[in-house]
């Protein structure tokens, strides 16, 4: 019985996530105010000079989705205990290191459930418009705060890496693009077909010193070949004004050890260093583990070597492959190059 229940563990997650009623009638949370402090998990002082450090940038970094589902087809924003683990995973893992780049905002939302990501049900597309038109609120209400003359980075890690697609096609294909420094869509595929279409303003970029581009990449280790697959031809991607599935198209994969989309073997000496950073306080660094995974990009894929430590696999649970990592792989890779560009 115990080894059915295993072979099947992803399918029996699946259908515990189903909320079980239409998302039209099922009840939702209010909207949030985005001009109140509370409604953000990082937001600077605006009262300050925004000149008082002239060289850095502004980021906005839409945070992953940690909701699994189950009851709600979106998060309902007065969950303290899903805001909680926000704060404890997500904020120091993905959204603090971008610090040193700029001002950091990143907006709480009505997350869509990881359960829409497994359904091709229509419910579960209108939950991740909702989920979208909270960030695309938020985003409004960056751009108000912040003054022209500074740089933009933008930042989505898995599901907040959806809505950046979507951010950078309805507000940067045209004269915002030129404060673009770099776009980070991780964890989420990001077709190089829309690159002649909907992102033709904002191309792939080709070195760690590029600016005005995007760096995309979903990473995977040698005993996710399941996931990678699933990554590659099942993921849903926005076009057209609908999500679809993504289907074995061609997709952006940018090395994060090289900066580029060669093909070419980027070893561990490269690896600048991953995190896990759960619960650590907001004013303290943590530290990298470096050397951890050399990487090389294959058929829209970062296959990355099994990490050293064992804070950087990936947690054996229930709907484990589906959950947000309570780590961040290539942490400090990014830290730097965010940087670098702005």
């Amino acid at each position: 019985m115990a080894i059915v229940l295993y072979a099947y563990r992803d399918d029996i997650f699946q259908s515990l996530k189903d909320p079980g009623v239409p998302f039209q009638t099922h009840q939702k949370s209010a909207p949030l105010s985005y001009e109140l402090a509370e409604s953000w998990m990082s937001i600077p002082d605006l009262t300050g000079d925004p000149f008082e450090h002239r060289t850095l940038g502004d980021v906005f970094v839409v945070a992953p989705g940690l909701y699994m589902g189950g009851d709600h087809w979106n998060v309902p924003i007065n969950d303290r205990r899903q805001q909680a683990r926000l704060d404890r995973i997500v904020r120091p893992n993905y959204v603090d290191l971008y610090a040193k780049a700029g001002r950091v905002f990143s907006p709480y939302y009505r997350q869509a459930s990881l359960y829409t990501f497994m359904t091709a049900r229509e419910d579960a597309r209108r939950a991740q418009n909702l989920a979208y038109e909270d960030v695309r609120r938020a985003f409004e209400y960056f751009l108000k705060n912040s003054p022209p003359e500074r740089s933009i980075i933008l930042a989505g890690h898995d599901q907040g890496a959806s809505h950046v697609q979507r951010l950078l096609i309805d507000y940067f294909q045209g004269t915002l693009a030129k404060r673009l420094a770099v776009a980070y869509v991780i964890g989420h595929p990001l077709p190089l077909e829309k690159f002649g279409d909907d992102l033709a303003a904002t191309p792939p970029c080709e070195s760690e010193t590029d600016t005005g581009c995007v760096v995309a990449f979903g990473a995977f280790m040698p005993d996710e070949s399941v996931m990678a697959r699933r990554f590659i031809t099942r993921l849903k991607v926005y076009d057209d004004g609908d999500y679809w599935i993504v289907d074995g198209k061609p997709l952006l994969c940018t090395n994060p050890l090289l900066w580029n989309r060669s093909s070419d073997y980027a070893p561990r000496r490269l690896h600048k260093g991953g995190v896990s950073a759960k619960g650590l306080d907001p004013d303290t660094d943590p530290a990298p583990r470096v050397r951890q995974v050399g990487a090389n990009c294959q058929d829209g894929i970062l296959h990355v070597d099994m990490p050293k430590s064992r804070s950087l696999h990936r947690p054996i649970r229930l709907g484990g492959k589906f959950r947000t990592l309570p780590s961040n792989l290539f942490y400090q890779d990014l830290r730097e190059n965010a940087i670098t560009r702005v």
